[in-house]
This record gives C-alpha cells, sequence and structure tokens, in this order.
C-alpha cells in the first residue's frame, strides 16, 4: 500500500510538471526531435521469473540474446520550447527460448520473457550558448515485466502442457543531466546521466549516455552512442537486478 501511495504521489507531481511547463511556454516555438535507434545490449545479474523459486545468475551477450529475440522496439523523443524541454524513452523488448530436457517427466522448456519500460520527464536548460547545453529534468519511469513458461511432457505422463506465468509492474522517480555539444556543422556529442528508484519502485536504478549524431541534413541525422543501464528490483518473489550495455544505433529527425 506504501508503495501504491507513493506511485499515486510521484505521478500526480509529474502530471502537474507537465502541465505547469506547456503552459509556460504555450506561446513559443516548439522544436521536436524524434530517434528510433537499436540498442546492441548485453544483460549480466540476477533473475528471479517465479515466486518461491531462487533467482539465478545470468551473463549473457548481445549475440546470445539475439538468437532468442522476437522483437526488440526503442524510441527516444523530445521537445523543446525556449529553455524547457520534455523527454521520453521507451522501449519493449521479447525473447522466447526453448530447451530440451528430455527427463522421464519434462520433454522441453518454452520461456517467453517481455521487458518494458517507458520515461517520462520535464526539465530546463541550465546553461547555453552558441554551440551548446546543458538541462536537468525531473520524471518517472514505468517498468512491466512478463515470463511464460511452458513445460511440454511427456506422452506417458498424459499430463501435456504445464504453463506458469509470473508478471512485475512499478514506477521509479528518477532526476537527471543531459547536454549537447555542436563539435562541427555535422557532428554533434550528446550524453545524459540520471538516477531513481530510491526505494518507491527499485531499489536503485541508475543510466548513462554518451555519442554522437552525423547530420546528413537539417532534418536528418545518423546516432552513435553507448548506453549503461543498471535496475535493482526485487518484491513479491521477483528479482530483477541485472546491467545492461552496449553500443546504440540510430536514426534523429528534428522538426
Amino acid at each position: 500500500m506504501a508503495n501504491r501511495w507513493w506511485i499515486a504521489r510521484i505521478a500526480g507531481a509529474s502530471t502537474a510538471a507537465f502541465l505547469v511547463a506547456t503552459q509556460v511556454v504555450a506561446q513559443s516555438q516548439w522544436e521536436f526531435t524524434v530517434a528510433p535507434y537499436g540498442w546492441l545490449a548485453g544483460l549480466d545479474g540476477n533473475l528471479g521469473t517465479l515466486p518461491g523459486l531462487p533467482s539465478e545468475e545470468v551473463s549473457l551477450s548481445f549475440g546470445e540474446i539475439v538468437e532468442d529475440l522476437d522483437y526488440g522496439l526503442f524510441l527516444f523523443a523530445s521537445a523543446r520550447n525556449g529553455p524547457w524541454v520534455i523527454y521520453f524513452d521507451g522501449s519493449t523488448v521479447q525473447t522466447t527460448s526453448n530447451e530440451s530436457v528430455g527427463g522421464p517427466i519434462v520433454d522441453s522448456i518454452e520461456v517467453v520473457s517481455r521487458t518494458s519500460n517507458l520515461a517520462l520527464a520535464a526539465g530546463r536548460t541550465l546553461a547555453r550558448n552558441d554551440v551548446s547545453n546543458l538541462d536537468v529534468y525531473i520524471g518517472a519511469r514505468a517498468w512491466w515485466l512478463d515470463n511464460e513458461i511452458t513445460a511440454k511432457t511427456q506422452a506417458a505422463t498424459g499430463l501435456g502442457k504445464i504453463k506458469k506465468s509470473s508478471d512485475a509492474n512499478w514506477v521509479d522517480p528518477l532526476i537527471g543531466i543531459a547536454g549537447q555539444y555542436s563539435a562541427s556543422d555535422r557532428w554533434n556529442l550528446y550524453g545524459s546521466a540520471e538516477i531513481g528508484g530510491f526505494g518507491v519502485g527499485a531499489d536503485r536504478e541508475w543510466s548513462l549516455m554518451a555519442g554522437a549524431t552525423y547530420a546528413v541534413n537539417e532534418r536528418l541525422g545518423l546516432t552513435f552512442g553507448w548506453r549503461y543501464l543498471a535496475v535493482d528490483y526485487e518484491e513479491d518473489g521477483i528479482v530483477f537486478d541485472v546491467t545492461q550495455s552496449g553500443p546504440l544505433l540510430g536514426a534523429t529527425f528534428r522538426f
């Protein structure tokens, strides 16, 4: 109940912040950035997908993950109006893994895992000149985890398929800082750092990102970078204590 109360307070405060920022800059000119990207990240840490069962230590490279990947969608966007900015960051990934057991009861096991998160934040420029700017922001990131485990039993048992599922969802407050620097007419460097969780949803959550965008023209750019994300969540037998890191590649559209 305490977590739900905090989540409601955070959601209310975030909504109020967005409304105030929008009203303050309603008469100004908006600048929008939309950047779909791919994140070639590995995963390390501890995962516990079913209550009552111990968590397991995992260490997977991106190559190992992509073998089981069904889909992965990633999107970053921002709306800037004078000194005010709104950030959006979201992703959803689904993997399906199959393992042949060949035991006297269980023949094979299939695990379908879906991990999604969505962040919204409002910020303001702290410093700005002709070639750079630095923003601070505050917001929240929502997480959804879903796991479906199907065990196919041996025909002689007469049990058929046995299915189990689990899910978890939570919201983390977050604060962060982001900056950009125009190295030339074509190259723009960027970076950000944020921290969140604070025991409200996850015990902790933090991330770092840095990279560069090459401007093909005024509207289109090609983005390269590296991202690191760490999350430590555990509740009701679900454990999601992992770090993800790897290069990212994408396109940036400005209008």
